[in-house]
């Protein structure tokens, strides 16, 4: 049975399961558990998904924007690009105005792969919002947006 959302005052002491951070956390750790199941099957990291999914979306991105963007430490994230780079996911560009910035691409091998792991994702996350409207799913969506930027916590812009 449905319980009612109850505002916590600024005095009343929250129970755990009344946090959304808390719920939040469950939820995305499930759904990544799942998600790095079904590519761990296929031969790629969920760490992989992360790295060439941001690039898919945010071309051109440097490595201090893909480690804040996967949510992925900065000394990870440089290996992992360098080992994506091996395998032809990915391409390094030097910067046009300063060398010392690189910026990534996806390669067509990477985005080949991409959209192979994208509809695993899409599953999961429809496995997740099942039985919600497009009204629920959109203020859902914008409520998390709120919330991101609340806490001053942007998205990458798009290069394209």
């Amino acid at each position: 049975m449905k319980q009612p959302h109850k505002k916590m005052s600024s005095k009343a002491k929250p129970h755990l399961d009344d946090l959304l951070p808390y719920l939040m956390n469950r939820l995305i750790a499930r759904m990544n558990q799942n998600l790095a199941e079904a590519l761990r099957e296929r031969g790629f990291t969920f760490q992989d998904w992360r790295v060439l999914a941001v690039l898919a979306a945010h071309e051109g991105a440097n490595l201090t924007e893909l480690a804040e963007a996967t949510v992925i430490p900065q000394p990870s994230v440089s290996r992992l690009v360098a080992n994506l780079t091996r395998r032809g996911y990915i391409e390094r560009q030097n910067g046009a105005t300063d060398s010392r910035v690189v910026h990534l691409h996806i390669t067509a091998k990477g985005r080949g792969i991409y959209n192979k792991m994208l509809p695993l994702a899409v599953k999961e996350y429809r496995a997740a919002t099942k039985g919600f409207s497009a009204k629920e799913y959109d203020q859902l969506r914008e409520s998390l947006l709120r919330m991101m930027k609340n806490r001053k916590v942007s998205l990458l812009p798009s290069r394209k």
